[in-house]
């Protein structure tokens, strides 16, 4: 377990370099100075929709899964070009416990930033509007989506050295076009599994500003989007602990 930890803590370090993480919190903290400046003179109900209009389409269907992306396919993905993967592997750690720690350490570097940007977000909304009630419902939200963008994207990195581009096709295809126009697929877009985290735990005000297509057939729920990103975690690890048993690393 302590050398599992150290994986995880050095896939940390190597993914969330200076400058990316500069890069990624410079995006990540746009939707917040966005409702900063557009809601400095308008009434309570333009505030509100103008805030949840950047919430549902900049950070939970851009920016999140932008950071998830770019950091979880640096985890395995880095060490696949590097080809220090064997460096790992040859060491007498179980495979599974790479795989989770390999996940574990994108989730927390891709969290960092999201969780900045939803702290930027919520304290806009709090300083404009005088309602501080949103920021823990963005983090919770945005920590649940990033989980299961870095369960599906760390493996992802692995398999393809065209990852980033798959993944934005997946995001900018499949969740925003496919997903958003047919409710009933709704359930299997990340994004949205986070933001019912967030329209359960906000004040209930926001839900009538809530466009239909950001949730779709997802009801609203917390513990329901948290349950969501522990089985697509686990799906992940497995996957991914497949990948490293079944491929020739050494």
């Amino acid at each position: 377990m302590t050398a599992a930890l150290r994986v995880a803590r050095m896939t940390t370090v190597q993914v969330l370099g200076l400058r990316r993480f500069l890069g990624l919190a410079a995006l990540a903290v746009l939707p917040g100075l966005i409702v900063y400046l557009s809601t400095s003179r308008s009434a309570a109900a333009s505030r509100l929709e103008t805030f949840t209009g950047v919430t549902v389409g900049f950070f939970f269907s851009v920016v999140v899964p932008i950071v998830a992306l770019i950091l979880s396919t640096s985890a395995l993905g880095d060490e696949r070009r590097d080809q220090t993967l064997s460096f790992i592997v040859l060491r007498p750690i179980p495979r599974a416990w790479i795989a989770a720690a390999k996940i574990l350490a994108a989730i927390a570097a891709a969290c960092a930033v999201s969780g900045i940007g939803a702290v930027a977000l919520g304290t806009a909304m709090g300083l404009r509007h005088g309602d501080w009630g949103y920021i823990l419902p963005l983090v919770v939200g945005a920590w649940i989506a990033t989980a299961v963008y870095a369960s599906l994207f760390t493996p992802l990195g692995y398999l393809t050295e065209r990852a980033t581009l798959t993944g934005l096709a997946f995001v900018f295809i499949w969740e925003s076009a496919v997903a958003g126009a047919i409710g009933a697929l709704a359930s299997l877009s990340p994004w949205r599994i986070g933001f019912s985290a967030f329209v359960a735990l906000s004040p209930s005000q926001v839900l009538p500003f809530v466009p239909d297509f950001a949730l779709g057939n997802v009801e609203p729920g917390a513990g329901g989007a948290l349950v969501k990103a522990a089985v697509v975690f686990a799906i992940g690890t497995w996957f991914t602990t497949w990948i490293l048993n079944s491929r020739d690393l050494v």
